[in-house]
């Protein structure tokens, strides 16, 4: 067909010919030219696509894993005066870990409140720079402390559940936002709490 066409204008057209003949050869080239450089444009926007993607992910997984807030505030109980002793793992071990309300601030798939030991050290290990309270503590390991017990110590008439936060006495009822080095009991003891300050 394109040699008919090439006689064909050779016969009718012979001033034409050699210009048409080359714009057609041309056109047939740069269409293949344009189709090749699309083609490469878009294998490197799907690679540059692919390199963005796994960088967020990467990014997201740093982010969760990062430690950006940490704390050592320490918990002492005391029942009737004899000490009660913090379970180690507290956030770690299942069946000490009660509340899962804060995972997304923890790392290593750890609570962001936990212990390694029995010392009562409240490790505060978060990825995320946010305040966490005593509250959030004892929920994370079950239990609870208000007016009528203490970490399921029940309160007697006569006694009192108190906290004191560096030996200061605050209400039952407040929460404490927990603090680097902080010093933290949980007491029941025997009249009013005013009697600890």
């Amino acid at each position: 067909m394109r040699q008919n066409l090439a006689r064909h204008y050779r016969k009718v057209h012979p001033r034409r010919v050699s210009s048409l003949l080359q714009q057609k050869l041309e056109t047939g080239a740069s269409r293949g030219l344009k189709i090749r450089r699309a083609r490469r444009i878009l294998l490197y926007a799907l690679i540059s696509l692919a390199i963005i993607l796994v960088g967020i992910v990467a990014a997201q997984v740093i982010n969760t894993n990062t430690v950006r807030l940490r704390q050592r505030p320490q918990l002492s109980i005391l029942i009737e005066g004899a000490p009660l002793t913090v379970p180690s793992n507290i956030g770690i071990d299942r069946t000490l870990w009660k509340d899962h309300s804060l995972d997304q601030y923890g790392v290593g798939g750890k609570s962001p409140l936990l212990t390694t030991d029995n010392s009562g050290a409240i490790h505060v290990e978060s990825n995320t720079l946010r305040n966490f309270t005593l509250h959030d503590f004892l929920r994370v390991w079950g239990e609870s402390i208000d007016y009528s017990q203490v970490v399921g110590n029940s309160v007697q008439p006569g006694e009192s559940s108190c906290i004191l936060v560096n030996g200061e006495v605050i209400p039952v009822v407040q929460d404490v936002i927990l603090a680097d080095q902080q010093k933290i009991t949980l007491e029941i003891i025997s009249g009013d709490c005013s009697a600890l300050s």
